[in-house]
């Protein structure tokens, strides 16, 4: 799935080129990483799943100590209509990857009260529309147990907090050849992926992926999979216990990776393990009904 760069961003909803200098060097997120973000995949200019998106958006603000506008609770869909002009400014016609990014506009030390925010939202274009799966397996790793992560309220969401720790995983993943590795947080738990997200393993017709406290981001894909393409399939969805490495053995018939920017890729191989991928097209195949049923 090839992504292309929009030349129009939003920027606490007026309309700003992409290439312009709209932040300053003390602007939070870029000083500071103070920032949380949201990914969006649409149909058109139809955002999929958006009420979902947005309730996992203010349940990050909130725990991350930042006041929600108004705006942000779309009452009468202000908010959306917005991301859709920014979607047909950019003459996007397919799908898109759409990016909320929301940052601390100041700082009191001393104030207990949520801070006010800024917010800045980008448009990537899709060459196609809904998901496909990749055609070549992945081969996946984990990774060394000096770059465990430590679990905690905000690895939920999608911050800054733990990207220096993915980045150093991906260059490990990309020395080791590997097309993504596991990582692994410091109870010696699988918590997700470090390029493409949630985890899954399907046996038999369970189908398994880590528990929020452990520390893999409550992406609104992973949702829709739980919640909504695995009843479908009567599928058992399991995602309330731990997942170990040791879990990962012969009687593993399936694995996948998911998110809301990459969809679904399927895991070919891990060390000695191979695995199919005919459950996982199945599951594939449901979640883009679901999701061209959003347009």
């Amino acid at each position: 799935m090839a992504v292309s760069a929009c030349p129009y961003i939003l920027l606490n909803g007026n309309f700003h080129m992409a290439s312009s200098s709209v932040f300053t060097i003390s602007n939070r997120a870029f000083a500071y990483g103070d920032c949380i973000r949201e990914t969006i995949h649409t149909c058109a200019d139809r955002l999929c799943f958006f009420d979902m998106h947005l309730q996992h958006l203010r349940e990050g603000m909130k725990a991350a100590m930042m006041a929600i506008p108004e705006k942000f609770l779309n009452k009468n869909g202000e908010f959306s209509r917005e991301i859709s002009k920014l979607i047909t400014k950019n003459r996007v016609f397919r799908g898109s990857v759409i990016t909320i990014l929301v940052f601390r506009a100041d700082f009191t030390p001393k104030s207990i009260s949520p801070d006010p925010i800024e917010y800045a939202v980008q448009c990537e274009a899709l060459d196609e529309l809904g998901f496909s799966l990749n055609s070549k397996g992945l081969k996946l790793g984990v990774v060394n147990k000096d770059l465990s992560m430590t679990a905690s309220t905000l690895s939920n969401f999608h911050t800054s907090d733990n990207e220096i720790l993915r980045v150093a995983i991906r260059k490990q993943c990309f020395k080791d050849r590997l097309d993504d590795v596991m990582i692994i947080n410091n109870a010696g738990h699988i918590v997700e992926t470090a390029n493409n997200g949630n985890i899954f393993i399907i046996k038999g017709d369970t189908l398994h992926t880590p528990p929020l406290a452990d520390g893999c981001r409550a992406d609104v894909m992973r949702r829709v999979i739980l919640e909504k393409v695995a009843p479908e399939l009567g599928m058992t969805a399991v995602s309330d216990k731990p997942l170990l490495l040791t879990d990962l053995n012969n009687k593993v018939e399936e694995m996948f990776v998911a998110s809301t920017r990459t969809g679904i890729q399927w895991v070919a191989a891990y060390k000695t393990l191979r695995f199919m991928r005919s459950k996982t097209t199945n599951i594939l195949n449901k979640l883009s009904q679901l999701y061209e049923s959003q347009q």
